[in-house]
């Protein structure tokens, strides 16, 4: 058994650089946001509204995806490449497969929302453009994941990081240009952005591919094709992931539209705090993963004992990283707001609702950590029950009614929304405590 500070040491090895990538991704977004912030609250509200929709949508593809991870981490620990090569060969076809039907979603979010929303008319045009322009790049998006989830699996991190490190620079280049034009190249405002986006996720996929290519990778890219066993297990994990992800995803979805019903000041603080609180998820994130993968590998040697404690030191150390953050959103909430606007009623709101997602910052990190070492050994329809109990049987329609009913506003959201996410917490926590026996540690069946 090894000691807690080797448990603690492997674990940030792996997540540090998750951590970087995670962050770095959301960087890019960052920047689009503070870019397009300087437009006015009309286009900040578009890209807030367009950005929960796309990822409500892509999601579910990406969970079904991220089904390698417990596949070909588990099949790594038991020192299978063959089994592990099957899998990635099968995350990439579901990759390809799957990035038609989302950007069919993708396309229809424009109308969809001219006819069943009040939401006013020059936020949803501006929210079609951003969201046609960035499914440009899907298929090379969700390829990407693939090969991010097969090298992770391997507890390879940092090929990932690098190639975010550089993504991140390319971007704000790009951005800078499309939204607000230079020279000959026009000002393409929220369309620029969308389209900044989309080239950068083109370039890393092409640049993490060609890593993929290496010799050290031959005996993962044999050309077997999956078998229909393999396939069901993919499923069997997958599908829940998939929900599981969609559902949280769509349910941070939802709240924007309800608080697009507020008002363009209460939507536009809305998108800064999702930002600011997805920024500090991702360090919940990366733990999470790396937890994940420990866990996965412990299941595949069969040591039932090492994966339920992976788990509950990445749990530790995600409870003292968030409320770092949590302490952050109190004590700067106001010089975080006028980092991306200089507009008085949008500082002020976006002040009042970094106080309460601080709030939730333990609860949150807690639930993330859980879900990724329950995936790890896959167990992936706990996260999926807990997710969709507590947030549409209970945060939503509580927010809907206090929110607009009550008079509660964006406010009223947020508060609901933590509500959700605490419960989802207490459940997964639970289930973490049966990791230590291996009967019960891996659901992916035989």
């Amino acid at each position: 058994m090894p000691s807690l500070r080797e448990d603690l040491s492997k674990t940030l090895r792996l997540a540090a650089p998750v951590a970087v990538s995670q962050v770095g991704m959301l960087a890019m977004g960052l920047v689009d946001t503070l870019l397009v912030g300087r437009l006015g609250p009309t286009e900040l509200a578009a890209v807030a509204l367009g950005d929960a929709l796309y990822f409500s949508f892509a999601v579910f593809a990406v969970g079904l995806i991220m089904s390698l991870d417990p596949l070909i981490s588990q099949a790594y620990g038991a020192q299978d490449p063959e089994r592990a090569s099957e899998a990635y060969r099968l995350g990439r076809w579901l990759a390809l497969g799957l990035s038609l039907p989302v950007f069919g979603l993708v396309v229809s979010i424009e109308p969809a929302l001219r006819a069943l929303t009040a939401i006013d008319r020059e936020v949803v045009t501006l929210c079609g453009d951003y969201v046609t322009t960035r499914s440009l790049a899907l298929a090379p998006s969700m390829l990407y994941m693939a090969d991010r989830c097969f090298l992770r699996s391997l507890g390879e991190t940092r090929p990932a990081m690098v190639i975010t490190l550089f993504a991140i620079a390319l971007n704000a280049g790009l951005s800078y240009l499309l939204i607000f034009g230079a020279g000959p190249l026009p000002p393409l405002g929220v369309a620029g952005a969308a389209l900044a986006t989309a080239g950068c996720r083109l370039s890393m996929f092409a640049a993490l591919h060609l890593w993929t290519r290496r010799a050290r990778y031959a005996p993962y890219r044999r050309l077997r094709r999956p078998s229909w066993e393999l396939g069901k297990k993919a499923v069997w994990v997958g599908l829940p992931m998939g929900f599981s992800h969609s559902s949280e995803v769509g349910a941070f979805a939802v709240a924007s539209l309800i608080v697009g019903h507020v008002g363009v000041v209460a939507l536009a603080s809305h998108q800064i705090t999702i930002k600011m609180s997805s920024a500090s998820f991702m360090f919940a994130i990366a733990i999470g993963t790396a937890a994940g993968i420990r866990v996965g590998h412990a299941v595949g040697r069969g040591t039932p004992e090492l994966a339920y404690r992976a788990a509950w030191v990445g749990i530790g150390l995600g409870l003292v990283g968030m409320s770092c953050s949590a302490g952050l959103f109190l004590g700067g909430g106001a010089l975080i707001a006028r980092a991306f606007t200089l507009d008085p009623g949008v500082i002020a709101l976006t002040t009042t609702l970094l106080s309460i997602a601080a709030a939730f910052q333990l609860s949150d990190g807690c639930q993330a950590i859980a879900a990724g070492a329950l995936r790890g050994a896959g167990q992936t329809g706990w996260p999926f029950v807990a997710n969709v109990c507590a947030h549409w049987g209970f945060a939503l329609p509580l927010a809907y009614v206090w929110a607009l009913f009550w008079g509660g506003g964006a406010q009223a959201v947020w508060w609901s929304m933590a509500l959700g996410l605490t419960g989802t917490a207490a459940v997964l926590l639970w289930r973490v405590t049966y990791l230590k026996d291996l009967r019960l540690a891996s659901q992916i069946p035989k």
